[in-house]
C-alpha cells in the first residue's frame, strides 16, 4: 500500500487561492458523501432529490425554467423528470400559458416524499452544525450564498460556452 504524499503547504502569492482551491474539493467530495450517506425514505438519487425539492419550492414550474436554474440542459431536466413521473413524484402538464412547453409539479405522493426527506436532510445538517453558534451558522450561510452568486454570475447558464470564464485580453 502506498504512503500518503506529504507536501508542503503552498507558498507565494496565490498560496491562499490555493489553499482555497483544496478546500473546494475537500467541500465537495464531503457533500457527495454525505448526500450519500443520508437514507432517505424512500431512497433519492441526489439529482432526484434536488429536483423534488426545486418542483415542491416552485410549483408548477417550466422545464426551462428548471433547467436554468440548475444550470443543466433541457434534455437532462426532461429525462430526471421522467423518472420522477415513473416514480410517481411528479406530474408533467401543458403550461396554461404556453400549450407548447410542460409545466411540472409534485404529485400527494411526492409532497409526501419531500417533506419526509426533508425532515431527514435537516436533521442531518442539525447533527453536522450542533457545535457552530447562530452566529457562526449565519456567518457561513452569508460567504456561501456570496460566493454561489458570484460563481453563477460568471459561471451560470445551461449552455456550455457560457460555463468557461471570460478573460477579455489586454488590450496594449
Amino acid at each position: 500500500m502506498k504512503a500518503a504524499v506529504q507536501t508542503d503547504p503552498p507558498t507565494g502569492p496565490d498560496a491562499e487561492l490555493i489553499a482555497l482551491g483544496k478546500q473546494f474539493g475537500a467541500f465537495h467530495r464531503a457533500v457527495h458523501l454525505f448526500y450519500q450517506r443520508l437514507r432517505f425514505d424512500p431512497p433519492l438519487e441526489r439529482a432526484a432529490y434536488t429536483l423534488l425539492v426545486r418542483i415542491a419550492g416552485e410549483q408548477p414550474t417550466r422545464l426551462s425554467l428548471l433547467a436554468e436554474d440548475l444550470g443543466l440542459d433541457l434534455s437532462t431536466i426532461s429525462r430526471q423528470v421522467a423518472a420522477l413521473e415513473a416514480a410517481g413524484l411528479a406530474t408533467r402538464t401543458p403550461d396554461p400559458s404556453d400549450r407548447r412547453a410542460s409545466v411540472i409539479a409534485p404529485t400527494e405522493l411526492g409532497w409526501q416524499v419531500f417533506t419526509r426527506n426533508r425532515a431527514i436532510w435537516v436533521d442531518a445538517v442539525r447533527d453536522l452544525l450542533t457545535d457552530w453558534t447562530p452566529d457562526e451558522m449565519a456567518e457561513f450561510q452569508r460567504l456561501l450564498t456570496r460566493l454561489n452568486e458570484t460563481i453563477t454570475t460568471r459561471y451560470g447558464g445551461t449552455d456550455p460556452a457560457d460555463r468557461c470564464l471570460r478573460v477579455e485580453e489586454e488590450k496594449p
